[in-house]
């Protein structure tokens, strides 16, 4: 959709340019015709479409004095028949002296009219060719003068179009009444530059809200233009009647008069409602030159011709007022893209009124001395030339600075006093340092010279490398790097730049647009100081809405220029007193930083003399600070002395820094200490050596510390399994009475028949085969990282899946049962017992509540729940040697184990009989 519409825009920009195309090519055949018809007999007439003779008449015009009438059609000349501009302009050349004429009138009988052809004056060429075809000439070129100007906008084409029509009209308007080479492009000409006034109203200087609302409004002035051409065309291609075609350019006349009216009323309304100062200035500057220029044509033409009243065209005055539209409109155009106009046109006319005034003291000059002297004064008198020129010496000067002063005033704006803007700068720059003081002062001079809705004073900042907007305006942020386009552009030139309103931004600049919509301006002018761009002055657009021109930039490169070096100035004093801040800054942080710091920080000359010692080495040494400065290290740290002396050597001498090293001293009133010390040289900002620097850690309460945890850790981890001693130490909320549901699998071990053994076994040898036993349980359940929860007399309790995560939890509860039987097995038969002990064991899977149980003061990390009361029944009923799993465990693994299922067996707790599997092996996995 976005390419077809772009198709269009790019079709429609191509049409105005053929129309400017052909009425260059009308303005270069014209003079061949004129001068092809100048040629012939003149009869006395004009002519229209068909032969029609037209209204226009002229002082000694033979067939008007011959009577005859207006509107009345030449069917014959000396007995040949005419039927068009062709044929008559033959048969008029082949005539005589004189020359027998047929008239067919509107109403009434054919008639006959002998005149005398004469030679067509140059006098009347003048009038009736040259001036229209000047006129025309000059509208084409500044038609196509704006457009270069302001091409790719709608005004721009649709002025283009309007000058092209405007142009064909006027020059071909002597061929329309005598050769008629181009007669059908001339009334189609006349409409289009009807459509085109049409299209102007709509679209000039901004669109009206309804074609910005409904835009294929823009196409009604070309569709109305069309519905008025065809019938135009007809008749004068193919007519119902020879005099058909006038109530057709009657009609347009009318349509050309409402395009006028139409063009008048929407400038007005512009000039009353618009919320641009620009629109409502160019609006005020067309809808003068648009009631100058139509004014003559619109009371004496086309209104009462649209209205029926057929009344004669005066060329001598509707063509050349004209002239005056597209002057207006250009000026409009361009007024606001070049920064020279209103200087030409300034000083253009200052020597006008000047030259005008200089006429009018000589013939001032004649008639006093007329009145004063008897005899007649001639112009050529010495006596009146050389008071003029005496008057002219005197007073030109005076005369014509006066004029331009008015003109400035009147027309274009109210100057201001640079002289004395400059002046009052450069008293006032460089009395104060400080950059309010002097961005305030800069930015009023502006604000009075101009008026311009914002001045911004930015300037480069050498901490970020950007510039910084500084002054008043709070709400401008936007920062500019040194590699920002419009800094690159600022850089290159040579002066100010300024980006005129409705105009598209260079190539380079298209990404900025939301950068400069932001800040708000459009007037850049570079601050150099030696060489180097400190900054730049940016102005928004005048609250007057006139543009600014050269002589604006000229005095904001002055107001730069004087202004560079008292802003470089208070920048430099502005980085200075932020340089001294930001050092005292440094200064107090510095001193509250080894105020504050543990650690101990010791300072040297290259003599190993003490220059800073801050509180920090103060308590870990035991040494007051009075004591230590300016002294040599071995003198005041006693027994660290040495090692001081040594390490601060190693520095001074070879340059080898010491980092990270550890002693034990016994200092007195501290006793035994456990302390690090690093030591590196102390260099200045040229990496010269001018001491060292000692920072020395305390490690004795850490290193207690240390020790405190490694008995705690020990001990601990004699009551509690490594896995649940290692989580509680890691976090202290793991010591919370808390629990959560977890998926476990828990294995209850007993040993078989302990208590007849216990009863006739000694107590000594009890203990040896009770924790012999519970000792080779514990490491198969360890080596499978299962939690030991406890041992209950010649029992164990441990789980899987808690407290960290093992997808396979019931296969390491197996593999263990499996590793506690074997390693019985082994022991028995490595220590030659005589006892026949074994595990019974049962293993269950399911959930349970995994967490610490107890008091606040003492707890124990296990599991709560059926899944592990169901292990102990397992384990109750399983016989000497025996494996028992639950169902779940069972399903879990039942790929991985071999497993026979049991008779349903009773179960304490269990209303129904429980499927139980005895554990055989593990399958073997290829």
């Amino acid at each position: 959709m976005d390419n077809r519409q772009e198709s269009i825009n790019r079709f429609l920009g191509v049409i105005p340019l053929v129309f400017a195309v052909v009425a260059l090519g009308v303005l270069v055949l014209a003079p061949f015709w004129a001068y092809q018809w100048y040629r012939l007999p003149f009869i006395g007439v004009f002519i229209e479409p068909h032969n029609v003779v037209s209204l226009i008449v002229g002082n000694d015009w033979p067939a008007k004095e011959a009577g005859v009438g207006d509107y009345d059609r030449i069917i014959a000349v000396d007995g040949k028949s005419t039927t068009d501009s062709k044929s008559l302009r033959a048969a008029v050349s082949r005539a005589g002296d004189e020359v027998e004429l047929v008239f067919e009138p509107r109403a009434g009988d054919i008639y006959r009219r002998t005149v005398t052809p004469r030679q067509f004056t140059m006098g009347e060429l003048i009038s009736w060719f040259v001036i229209p075809y000047i006129v025309g000439a000059a509208t084409w070129g500044i038609g196509v003068w704006a457009y270069r100007l302001s091409k790719n906008t709608k005004s721009a084409l649709a002025f283009l179009t309007f000058t092209s029509a405007a142009s064909v009209v006027m020059a071909a308007y002597f061929d329309m009444n005598t050769t008629q080479h181009f007669m059908l492009g001339w009334a189609l000409g006349l409409l289009i530059a009807g459509g085109a006034t049409i299209q102007l109203a709509f679209v000039f200087p901004r669109k009206m809200p309804f074609v910005a609302r409904y835009p294929l409004t823009r196409f009604l002035p070309w569709l109305l233009v069309v519905l008025f051409a065809i019938p135009i065309t007809w008749q004068i291609v193919s007519p119902v009647h020879p005099w058909a075609y006038v109530n057709t350019w009657l009609a347009s006349y009318g349509f050309i008069s409402v395009a006028i009216l139409l063009l008048l009323s929407t400038l007005v309304v512009r000039v009353l409602r618009s919320d641009s100062a620009v629109i409502r200035q160019q609006s005020r500057i067309i809808v003068f030159g648009a009631a100058l220029a139509f004014g003559p044509v619109l009371f004496t033409f086309l209104l009462p011709s649209a209205f029926g009243q057929l009344v004669r065209f005066r060329v001598e005055i509707a063509f050349p007022a004209i002239v005056i539209l597209p002057l207006s409109v250009a000026y409009a155009l361009v007024r606001y893209r070049m920064l020279d106009v209103d200087r030409i046109m300034g000083t253009s006319l200052t020597y006008a009124l000047t030259a005008a005034g200089a006429v009018g003291i000589f013939y001032l000059l004649i008639t006093l001395l007329s009145l004063l002297v008897p005899s007649e004064i001639t112009p050529n008198d010495p006596v009146l030339v050389a008071l003029y020129l005496l008057v002219l010496v005197v007073a030109l000067n005076p005369i014509r600075d006066l004029m331009r002063q008015g003109i400035d005033r009147l027309f274009y704006r109210t100057r201001a006093d640079y002289r004395r803007v400059l002046s009052h700068l450069s008293q006032e720059l460089g009395v104060s340092p400080e950059m309010e003081h002097t961005l305030r002062m800069l930015e009023q001079e502006i604000q009075a010279a101009l008026t311009p809705e914002r001045v911004l004073v930015y300037l480069f900042d050498d901490k970020d490398a950007v510039y910084r907007h500084q002054g008043t305006h709070d709400d401008v942020e936007v920062l500019l790097p040194i590699e920002n386009p419009l800094i690159e552009m600022l850089n290159r030139g040579s002066g100010g730049i300024w980006f005129p309103p409705g105009r598209s931004l260079p190539d380079e600049l298209i990404a900025e647009t939301a950068t400069l919509d932001e800040m708000g301006c459009r007037v850049f002018v570079p601050l150099q100081y030696e060489g180097k761009m400190i900054g730049f002055l940016a102005l928004g657009p005048r609250r007057s809405g006139d543009p600014y021109t050269s002589d604006d930039l000229d005095f904001l490169e002055a107001v730069a220029g004087q202004s560079s070096l008292a802003l470089e100035n208070v920048r430099l004093f502005a980085n200075l007193q932020e340089t001294l801040n930001q050092t005292l800054e440094m200064k107090n942080l510095m001193d509250d930083i080894f105020a504050s710091m543990s650690s101990g920080v010791i300072t040297t000359d290259v003599q190993r003399k003490v220059t800073l010692f801050n509180q920090a080495a103060e308590r870990i040494l035991g040494t007051p600070m009075d004591q230590v400065l300016g002294n040599p290290l071995t003198e005041v740290f006693g027994d660290m002395g040495p090692q001081l002396a040594m390490v601060t050597k190693s520095v001074l001498e070879e340059n080898i820094p010491t980092l990270g090293k550890e002693f034990n001293p016994t200092l007195p009133g501290r006793g035994s200490l456990f302390l690090r010390m690093s030591c590196t040289p102390l260099m200045d900002a040229q990496l010269s050596t001018k001491g060292a620097t000692v920072v020395i850690d305390d490690l004795t309460r850490q290193r207690q510390l240390e020790a405190d945890r490694e008995r705690i850790r020990q001990t601990f981890g004699r009551v509690v399994v490594p896995r649940v001693r290692d989580r509680l130490l890691e976090d202290a909320s793991n010591l919370q009475l808390d629990g959560i549901r977890q998926p476990i699998t828990v294995l209850f071990a007993d040993i078989h028949d302990f208590t007849p053994f216990s009863e006739r076994t000694n107590p000594e040898d009890l203990f040896e085969v009770l924790n012999s036993y519970l000792s080779l349980a514990a490491k198969a359940i360890l080596k499978e990282e299962g939690t030991l929860d406890k041992f209950m007399g010649d029992a164990a309790m441990a789980f899987w899946n808690a407290p960290d995560e093992q997808p396979n939890h019931a296969l390491r509860a197996v593999r263990a049962a499996l590793a506690m039987d074997q390693a019985i097995r082994a022991h028995r038969e490595a220590s030659r017992l005589e006892h026949q002990l074994y595990f019974s064991i049962g293993i269950s899977s399911g959930e349970a509540m995994v967490g610490n149980v107890g008091t606040s003061d003492l707890f124990n990390y296990t599991v709560i729940g059926d899944t592990v009361n169901y292990a102990q029944r397992l384990e109750s009923i399983a016989d000497t040697g025996q494996i028992l799993l639950s169902e779940p465990t069972y399903q879990a693994i039942t790929d991985d184990i071999i497993a026979k299922q049991l008779p349903p067996v009773k179960v304490k707790g269990k209303s129904k009989p429980a499927v139980v599997f005895e554990l055989q092996g593990l399958r073997l996995i290829d």
